[in-house]
């Protein structure tokens, strides 16, 4: 296999594991497990196996001081904050409208590059902000009725995310991703953990599916889907990556249609459209590359 269809393979796989994890999130909701128990735990457990990885390869450093205090800042608050957002969005609305949802962070990315100086946008990137947002209000709203707090929260994980990603991007300079990822999950699984001691939500006395959906997402859907990510960037390239992964929320969206009787109208389809659209105008012509900078995933 060459290097180009070994990343394309790559990319593909992180996609697909990004994609069916809210699909395990809410199988693991029905066996009794709380967000804040998951989330502890797929956060620790994959800093502790990505942790490994990096150790055995030889490439676990320790950024210098005020690098690291701005990754375990960013875990800790803004991903912390957009994970929780996330995932909690689930029990209210259908996945297939969070997901889309979320996936227009890369426009709020863009603009947000712009509003701060960053990079200049061209009038490709002004229609693609103009779809999304046109794509998100279908999605979120298609017949005017009043907003759920799924669609809120769902709406605030990408604004959040899109935070994270803009304060990020100068460490990301000077950290790799998958090292930046190691600290930032680190931090987010101690604030999922103090949250948990401060709710007394972290029982864990669940059924052995409950265990099962739970080591599900953090293997498949964090370790293995953030390293194959990463992989692939490294032979393809982030711009070929970023479009490629629009088969993440394609994934959720279809995943939950077959498996939960989700259904979206006519005119949250063309929103979803809309979105996907933007997304990938944004991959082809924007400079900012929301997963790459970003250094962990969903």
């Amino acid at each position: 296999m060459g290097r180009a269809s070994a990343g394309i393979l790559f990319v593909l796989i992180s996609a697909v594991s990004f994609g069916f994890m809210p699909i395990f999130a809410r199988f693991a909701y029905a066996e009794g497990v709380d967000v804040n128990e998951l989330l502890f735990l797929r956060f620790l457990f994959a800093f502790i196996i990505m942790g490994t990885i990096l150790a055995v390869s030889r490439r676990l450093i320790l950024p210098r001081r005020k690098d690291l205090l701005t990754l375990i800042v960013l875990g800790a608050v803004a991903y912390f904050l957009q994970s929780a957002s996330y995932f909690t969005a689930l029990f209210y609305s259908p996945v297939a409208i969070v997901a889309l949802l979320l996936y227009t962070y890369p426009i709020f990315v863009t603009i947000g590059a712009f509003m701060l100086g960053w990079e200049k946008i061209s009038q490709r990137l002004i229609a693609a902000s103009v779809i999304a947002v046109l794509g998100l209000l279908l999605v979120a709203n298609p017949l005017g009725n009043s907003i759920g707090l799924g669609v809120i929260l769902a709406v605030g994980s990408s604004i959040t995310y899109t935070i994270y990603i803009l304060s990020s991007s100068k460490v990301l300079r000077r950290v790799s991703g998958d090292v930046a990822a190691f600290y930032v999950m680190g931090s987010a699984s101690v604030s999922f953990g103090l949250m948990g001691e401060f709710t007394n939500t972290l029982h864990m006395k669940w059924a052995p599916m409950g265990w099962l959906w739970v080591g599900i997402i953090i293997v498949l859907c964090t370790v293995i889907a953030i390293t194959t990510f990463f992989m692939g960037i490294s032979k393809i390239g982030p711009s070929r990556a970023a479009l490629i992964s629009l088969l993440e929320p394609a994934t959720a969206i279809f995943a939950s249609l077959a498996l939960f009787g989700n259904s979206l109208n006519a005119l949250q389809w063309l929103g979803g459209l809309l979105i996907l659209a933007s997304t990938a105008i944004t991959a082809l012509y924007g400079s900012p590359k929301p997963r790459v900078e970003a250094g962990a995933p969903t």
